[in-house]
């Protein structure tokens, strides 16, 4: 991680701004994110619907131009660092992952005839008016890392969110995380970036 003075540079920004406005747009940053499956929908607890989170993630690192620094994917929900390098902003890229996703995902809930799921997701389109289905809760939640002890402890908390969550009893035993690339050189799901270290 850099060691210039990015840490001011953000808390002034955000002494400008308030929680209403547009989200902070700062190049070559990392960013902690957080996004939500509609409903908390405990859809991602099979590889089928994984698979279209670990596709989305390695597509678009390299269209979208980020390094991928830590991810988990828990049963309803998604945890990634991401250190931006490419002219996209945080949130374009949050619009195509959670765009291409949820495509993938209803597809394999109709040929899995997950029928509950699929009404959820089709209510949730309804309600907000904006497409046929809904698969992730509008919106995300973004921090931007501004020092090295920060990048860890949300590192630390991502890949200890599987047991703190009771579904496994030790990191290393939850396939959908970054723990055993950072532990075992383990990069089979999506390659880590570790050039911060």
């Amino acid at each position: 991680m850099r060691t210039d003075n990015r840490g001011n540079h953000i808390e002034n920004a955000f002494s400008q701004l308030n929680c209403y406005m547009n989200r902070i747009h700062l190049p070559d940053s990392i960013y902690y994110l957080t996004t939500v499956v509609y409903g908390r929908l405990p859809i991602f607890t099979t590889a089928s619907y994984v698979v279209s989170v670990i596709d989305s993630l390695n597509f678009y690192r390299y269209k979208k131009k980020y390094k991928i620094l830590g991810y988990v994917v828990m049963p309803d929900h998604l945890h990634l660092l991401i250190w931006l390098h490419g002219n996209s902003t945080i949130s374009e890229i949050m619009r195509d992952l959670k765009k291409y996703t949820a495509v993938r995902i209803i597809r394999q809930a109709e040929v899995e005839s997950r029928h509950k799921w699929l009404a959820v997701f089709e209510q949730a389109g309804a309600m907000t008016r904006r497409s046929q289905n809904k698969v992730w809760q509008d919106g995300f939640w973004d921090k931007i890392i501004y020092s090295d002890k920060m990048l860890r402890q949300k590192l630390n908390y991502i890949h200890r969110n599987p047991v703190r969550a009771g579904l496994v009893e030790t990191a290393d035993a939850y396939p959908y995380s970054s723990f055993r690339s950072y532990i075992a050189g383990d990069d089979s799901l999506i390659l880590i970036d570790k050039d911060w270290l």
